[in-house]
């Protein structure tokens, strides 16, 4: 019994010094709601295994952060700063800027992308694609109508729907240079900002 408590704690330090050797903070490192990292892409990594590897820790911030606040005002970050708001009809719009901070150590030109976010408990066909640009864009979007992961049918944003969204950033002039934001929060009523 005391080897396999050992083999646990062993395997469980060997996953967090891999987490952290791969740029990714344990889930208790940062607010659960609204946080964010600097990663280092490992050289010779993929996009896919990127995708993969932060996979993981979006699932992870989904599942334990409860949605306490409302998708409105600017969520300030490190990383990044993202301002809300939803129209009269209903739409959730966002504004996403790196800070100058993050636009320092990634450089001039960034690719934007978010490969995960979630609506309620279901992840969702992301509402923003890949987006390459000069550090200092807007990178903004909107989301009323999704679809789930593996469905077709439509669905439409509501007001307490509990909304996760985490965005990758990669730099252009250092390919082993990102970083992550993920905000986790409650759609607020219709023309609220």
């Amino acid at each position: 019994m005391r080897k396999a408590k050992h083999r646990l704690v062993l395997v469980g330090s060997t996953v967090s010094a891999a987490l952290l050797m791969g740029g990714v903070a344990p889930a208790h490192a940062a607010s659960r709601d609204n946080g964010g990292e600097m990663i280092a892409i490992p050289s010779g990594e993929s996009p896919a295994a990127t995708y993969a590897r932060v996979l993981h820790r979006a699932q992870e911030i989904h599942a334990f952060t409860p949605a306490n606040k409302k998708c409105t005002g600017v969520w300030k970050h490190s990383v990044a700063n993202v301002d809300w708001d939803r129209t009269p009809r209903g739409t959730v719009r966002w504004s996403f800027k790196l800070t100058a901070r993050a636009r320092a150590k990634l450089g001039p030109a960034v690719t934007v992308s978010m490969p995960n976010a979630w609506v309620n408990n279901h992840s969702i066909n992301a509402p923003y694609g890949p987006h390459s640009r000069v550090s200092t864009y807007d990178f903004h979007g909107s989301m009323n109508k999704y679809n789930r992961k593996g469905s077709s049918k439509k669905y439409t944003i509501r007001t307490k729907n509990k909304i996760t969204f985490f965005w990758l950033i990669k730099s252009h002039s250092n390919p082993r240079a990102g970083a992550t934001r993920y905000i986790t929060c409650q759609v607020p009523p219709k023309n609220s900002g």
